[in-house]
């Protein structure tokens, strides 16, 4: 059985934070922005799932490189506790806000009773919120990623390369699909799994010596499975592909290929991308009320008008919550920063 070295076993090094996959995470949240803008004005297939595959391929290799800093599982629940609820609840209470002041609603229009709502901010339903079906996904996947990272740390590879390979098998079974409900989707669940491999390989030292040619193949292999109507093999190609640019990000973090994540303007909505992903239905509707005339048009303004929120958002709920999580109220030590 193929293991990794007895380093990766009993870690010692603590590993930086990459700013560039923050950065990548935020043109991630833009790029469904345009999917969804393609999709409302004009008749097609695609759904805009490649970028989510990118954000679970992300949250396993940040989650894993977090575990590799503090193994805690204490720390990792809390940590992952304070980093998705607050800022998603937040939002749950702003549209049934919205919707009882002005009847206001995005997407198609959910249940505003309070128990609901309740759900809806606990992320087990994603009725007010389309988008947060991923949410509901990313709370399911928070015990896998720490199981893959233990077992990966233990026994090596081969477990986690296992179990991607019976959820992929499963990603062609509707029932298994849609188990959790409403528009939650599980075929790419492997996609967090592929994220905690990476760490590993990133620490064992793996390089690639062709980056160019790898990174120009990742780029039009998400490109070319993301512009298609999903299938499971498409989901496949697009774990495999983003998960080839977090790797090649991390591993090469001077390379002037991936330049442009390090912009301030990228850099800033890679900050803010979690908030922006939440809110952009909203900025979405007010961009439609202002009659764009072209897709592109649409596009821009729902961007324009979704980062203002979603800056508010990062700076009044996801900052403080995060600050909380690593306060001395729960621990006298630092923790690594939740993603």
């Amino acid at each position: 059985m193929t293991t990794f070295p007895e380093p990766m076993a009993s870690p010692s090094k603590r590993l930086p934070f990459l700013p560039r996959l923050e950065s990548l995470r935020g043109l991630a949240a833009v790029s469904v922005v345009a999917y969804h803008a393609y999709g409302m004005e004009n008749d097609t297939a695609v759904t805009g799932l490649a970028p989510v595959v990118l954000f679970f391929v992300l949250s396993g290799f940040v989650l894993a490189r977090s575990l590799h800093n503090n193994p805690s599982v204490f720390d990792y629940f809390r940590n992952r506790l304070f980093r998705l609820f607050p800022a998603a609840a937040s939002t749950v209470l702003l549209l049934t806000a919205l919707y009882y002041q002005y009847g206001f609603f995005v997407g198609f229009k959910g249940s505003f009773d309070w128990l609901n709502v309740l759900l809806n901010a606990l992320m087990i339903r994603s009725d007010i919120n389309g988008v947060m079906w991923s949410m509901t996904v990313e709370c399911f996947a928070t015990p896998l990623i720490l199981a893959s990272f233990l077992a990966c740390r233990r026994f090596g590879p081969s477990p986690l390369v296992i179990v991607s390979i019976v959820l992929f098998g499963l990603s062609f079974v509707g029932p298994y699909v849609h188990l959790l409900g409403g528009a939650t989707n599980l075929a790419p669940l492997y996609a967090f799994i592929t994220g905690v491999l990476l760490h590993f390989a990133v620490v064992e030292g793996h390089r690639v010596h062709w980056v160019k040619i790898g990174t120009l193949t990742a780029l039009l292999l998400l490109l070319a499975c993301g512009l298609r109507k999903q299938t499971p093999l498409l989901n496949l190609g697009e774990s495999i592909s983003a998960g080839a640019l977090v790797f090649l990000i991390a591993t090469t973090p001077g390379n002037a290929l991936f330049a442009v994540l390090d912009w301030a303007p990228v850099r800033f909505v890679g900050q803010i991308s979690y908030s922006f992903y939440l809110l952009h239905l909203i900025g979405m509707s007010l961009a439609l009320r202002c009659e764009p005339q072209s897709t592109l048009a649409f596009f821009a303004l729902s961007v324009l008008f979704t980062i203002p929120i979603a800056w508010i958002s990062w700076g009044c709920v996801e900052i403080p919550f995060m600050k909380l999580a690593r306060s001395s109220v729960f621990s006298k030590k630092t923790t690594s920063p939740a993603f």
